[in-house]
């Protein structure tokens, strides 16, 4: 039995999360750092303030995206060492732990094509290990 479907499924949420990690870092993080540096205060104290808050929330996007880029490099690894006609148990459990974390930090796609990916990986867990032992009870 294949497990085209749900590699498929969970390359396509791989490359999602590199890209969205890549714009995240490449995009926002900049967004956010031009903004504190075109913000004008009237005190320096609090353009220092200001300087630091936007100093953190730059940090911050970037340290996210980049979080986001190395599990989309993990996962992609993952889903193409995902095996034919072998009840694969961790990969598939990842799979659906990846899609809750990526649904909590509200990534839908992520969400939708990891679990997707792992609940199918799961169901056909189940059928191959049926063939598998009705293959051994006919020799």
């Amino acid at each position: 039995m294949n497990r085209k479907l749900e590699r498929r499924l969970a390359m396509v949420g791989s490359i999602w999360q590199i890209v969205s990690g890549l714009l995240t870092i490449f995009v926002y993080a900049s967004y956010i750092k031009n903004e504190g540096l075109n913000s004008s205060y009237n005190t320096l104290a609090k353009w220092e303030a200001a300087q630091s808050i936007f100093g953190s929330l730059y940090m911050f996007s970037v340290t996210f995206g980049m979080l986001f880029v190395i599990l989309g490099m993990v996962n992609f690894v993952l889903a193409k060492t995902l095996k034919d006609d072998q009840a694969e148990v961790k990969k598939p459990i990842w799979f659906l732990l990846v899609g809750l974390a990526s649904y909590l930090v509200m990534d839908l796609l992520g969400s939708l094509m990891f679990l997707s990916a792992g609940i199918l990986a799961l169901a056909k867990n189940k059928s191959i290990s049926k063939l598998v032992s009705s293959q051994l009870q006919n020799l």
